[in-house]
């Protein structure tokens, strides 16, 4: 934290007009006052849920016992990760046939996922009462839900990423759940009390002593048994019926990323950190992830299998748990699949050994004896070097395991007897295109078919692109692949496809699809060569008379430039006069460009905003005058660019977020045309990161130059136009501690500029309230204003004389430079 002499400027709560960004697609259905919508869908595609939240989280929803360790905010009362997304304040339930939608009555759900029953009309999620969480289970068929108050749920490290739940149905209407573990039990109290004079302090701490040799780069880091200690969690089985809670067995209390149910919901794949206590010793500040099998339909569970980190149900739709794992191995990628009993117990895998070139397969140490005409499967997916698989999916055919893979040119098909090539069509391979396979994928028998063809099966996937979204038809035989698209929609000019979800009902492909923020959701069929609609559409809650007006999308406009990669300028929001700002967008040289640049800080200001993509070429004996002059050309050709080729006339700021704040400070100060900067989160002392930073991976010692060159304290003197710095007040990166921006803050007053600083409270490195993103864009637009009229230094330097300016600090607690004599 800062110390006690900062202020916090400017920062009460106020309401904000916030605007979604132009990629929905994560958080489909963009309604009004700031809200989007969330659509769930059953597997099957007979029920929905559309949940209801801001679009932005409050800083009400923040819970000031928050305990930070390295970069993750833990909120002890969650046993978990402090979620990062809004609490959902409706949730509605919609079923197929049924044009009415049914409200819960539910508020604050947590963004930790819905759990849909596989066969039964049944839904289950999180609630939060007060600071605690509760499992809650719906039959949306009776309409009638029960929050299960006296049972208390955590969230663990769900919230981390990756898509997984924290809730899972299995067994007969049971429901898997994280669950905090027991408290340990109390010390039994002596059996008399103690003689003689009161005992002195508990503890008494002695000195501590540390002791390496080099070379290496020595951290002082919490480990992992103290995030255990605030976020470990246990898998426990619920029985909504009665409410009886029983533990799953497990090697301890876990740090646990999620739960996927097998498709009989016998068993669960748990996804969890290994080495935490901290008996694995860590080489990098990442959490080490595994995964772990559990069965579920026993009353004492039999045992907590270790499985490698790639295995997968592989969705068979049968009535087995088989489990595919892929591995690196020199010639290809091995898949490996369990026996078709599914038995997996500990000890089944030596840490993914490879033999003669093929898996070992998942098998129990006692397997259960398989006919000779069903060994257990070993696939190899070859592919060139350079081109491995992008996405694959393990699926059954005939009764064996079948391997669909996606590469850079085409989709191979894998049996133990036979590859394939399958050419992809050319609206997959589009150039710039971003296609995206779903996680679904299915084998069916297309023997319907009306263009003459033989009845043999095929593999149905879905496909979304960028306003695109379909079904990829693999033909098996013909070794051809098609793709059948959605049907345009031409009743509102926001009717593309934000989300859809398929599946294979009654032998028939089908795909449900939402059009637009507002459309809902249409259901189409698989007919011949076209989607056709099924039924009308389904209904979403109603909309807000009023609707947000979204940022625009970024329109591309390119300026010449002396290699393929440069910097391009993509102007966001409209404006010739008045002040531009230049925001700058840092990629190392060769990456593959964002497509979207809208920065999340930037989200509610009007002011003229343009993006410089910059791809540095930064090698490995990268010198300052080098990296100097890609900087600053980029600047000056995109200064030039707005100038003269977007006819921009007003002054212009540059500015930017983490590595791009240090670029931003960086041109400001080696470039006498720009008014001033803005930068977010930056890294102002490149000392506090000594073994690299960003593209740099030599230390400060090899290269004192490089890492003076970009720290702005260093250069704080060469800051003669105003500068704005912002920075979250619980920043835990290590390599921007909010007190070296105040250091910064100072150094610029020090030497005669003028600062501003905005510290945010509740903040980490990116900043994602509500009412802090609505401060940043009051403070961005009237930053930008001031700098319409003169803005440089006024006072002439002198050596060995100190430098006074008075400045308005703006509201909050005064800022005054100290006046006097430095020696």
């Amino acid at each position: 934290m800062p110390p006690e002499p900062l202020s916090v400027v400017d920062v009460r709560p106020r309401a904000v007009d916030v605007r979604p960004g132009p990629r929905t697609a994560a958080v489909p259905g963009a309604t009004g006052d700031g809200e989007v919508d969330t659509v769930e869908i059953r597997p099957d595609l007979t029920a929905y849920a559309v949940l209801s939240a801001a679009a932005l989280p409050s800083v009400s929803d923040y819970n000031p016992a928050t305990v930070h360790w390295r970069n993750l905010s833990v909120d002890p009362d969650l046993t978990g990760l402090a979620p990062s997304r809004s609490r959902h304040a409706r949730i509605a339930l919609g079923r197929d046939g049924d044009p009415r939608l049914w409200a819960l009555p539910l508020r604050t759900l947590p963004a930790a996922g819905l759990a849909w029953h596989p066969r039964l009309p049944l839904i289950a999620g999180l609630v939060q009462r007060g600071r605690e969480v509760h499992p809650w289970t719906a039959d949306y068929a009776a309409r009638r839900v029960i929050v299960h108050e006296r049972v208390r749920a955590a969230l663990s490290l769900t919230p981390h990423g990756g898509g997984r739940r924290c809730l899972a149905w299995c067994g007969d209407g049971e429901l898997a759940l994280l669950t905090p573990p027991p408290p340990p039990p109390s010390p039994a109290p002596p059996a008399q009390p103690p003689q003689g004079p009161s005992p002195g302090p508990a503890e008494v701490r002695g000195p501590v002593v540390c002791e390496a040799s080099g070379p290496g780069h020595v951290v002082f880091l919490p480990g992992l048994a103290e995030l255990a200690g605030l976020a470990a969690a246990t898998v426990s089985v619920l029985n909504p019926a009665t409410g009886g809670l029983r533990v799953l067995a497990a090697p301890a209390p876990l740090l646990i990323g999620g739960l996927e149910p097998s498709p009989t919901g016998r068993r669960l794949l748990v996804d969890h950190v290994v080495g935490t206590d901290d008996s694995v010793r860590q080489t990098d500040d990442t959490l080490r992830w595994s995964r772990a099998v559990v069965r579920t339909d026993l009353a004492v569970s039999d045992g907590w299998s270790e499985v490698p980190r790639t295995a997968r149900w592989t969705g068979n739709g049968g009535g087995d748990d088989t489990i595919a794992v892929a591995l690196a191995l020199p010639g290809g990628v091995g898949i490996g699949a369990s026996p078709q009993d599914g038995t997996v117990q500990e000890g089944t895998v030596q840490d993914g050994t490879v033999q003669d070139g093929t898996v070992i397969d998942v098998r129990s140490p006692r397997p259960r004896p398989l006919p000779p005409d069903r060994p257990p499967a070993r696939l190899t997916v070859s592919h060139e070097p350079g081109d491995a698989p992008q996405w694959w999916r393990c699926l059954a055919s005939d009764d064996e395991p079948l391997v669909i893979s996606r590469h850079r040119h085409g989709l191979r098909l894998t049996t133990r007897h036979t590859t394939h090539l399958v050419p992809l069509p050319p609206e997959i391979l589009r150039p710039g295109g971003r296609t995206r396979l779903g996680p679904w994928a299915a084998v069916y028998d297309h023997a319907d078919r009306t263009d003459g063809g033989d009845g043999t099966d095929g593999i149905v996937l879905e496909y979304a692109a960028e306003g695109r979204a379909g079904l990829l038809i693999v033909d098996r035989e013909r070794r051809t692949a098609r793709v059948v698209p959605v049907p345009p929609v031409r009743e509102e000019d926001d009717g593309s496809p934000v989300g859809c979800w398929a599946t294979v009902r009654d032998g028939q492909p089908q795909l449900t699809v939402q059009h637009g923020s507002r459309l809902g959701l249409r259901r189409y069929a698989l007919r011949g060569d076209r989607l056709e609609p099924v039924g009308g559409p389904w209904p979403l809650p109603a909309r807000h008379a009023r609707r947000v007006r979204p940022v625009s999308t970024p329109g591309t406009t390119l300026f010449p430039v002396s290699e393929p990669d440069g910097p391009r300028l993509l102007p966001v929001t409209p404006g010739v006069d008045g002040p531009q700002l230049l925001w700058i967008h840092a990629r190392g040289y060769g990456s593959s460009p964002t497509s979207a640049y809208s920065h999340p800080s930037l989200s509610g200001t009007d002011a003229p905003t343009a993006v410089l993509d910059l791809p540095l070429r930064w090698p490995a004996d990268a010198r300052p005058a080098d990296l100097h002059r890609q900087i600053t050309g980029a600047v000056d050709a995109a200064t030039h660019a707005l100038r003269e080729k977007l006819g921009r006339t007003g002054p212009v700021v540059v500015g930017g977020h983490s590595f791009a704040a240090t670029l931003a400070l960086y041109a400001l100060a080696h470039r006498p045309g720009l008014a001033g900067a803005i930068a977010h989160s930056g890294s102002y002392n490149r000392t506090l990161t000594p073994d690299g930073f960003q593209y740099e991976r030599r230390t400060y010692w090899q290269a004192p130059d490089v890492y003076r060159a970009f720290s702005a304290l260093d250069f704080a003197g060469r800051l003669d136009r105003p500068v704005l710095l912002v920075h979250g007040c619980e920043d835990t990166n290590p390599a921007t501690p909010p007190d070296q921006a105040v250091a910064l803050y100072r150094a610029v007053v020090a030497t005669g500029g003028h600062a501003r600083l905005l510290l945010l409270p509740y903040e980490g490195h990116t900043f994602r309230h509500r009412e802090s993103l609505d401060a940043v864009a009051r403070e961005h637009g009237a930053w930008l204003l001031a700098r319409s009229g003169p803005s440089s230094r006024t006072h002439s330097r002198s050596p060995g004389r100190s430098h006074t300016r008075s400045h308005s600090p703006g509201p909050g607690r005064d800022s005054t430079p100290d006046t006097s004599e430095r020696t």
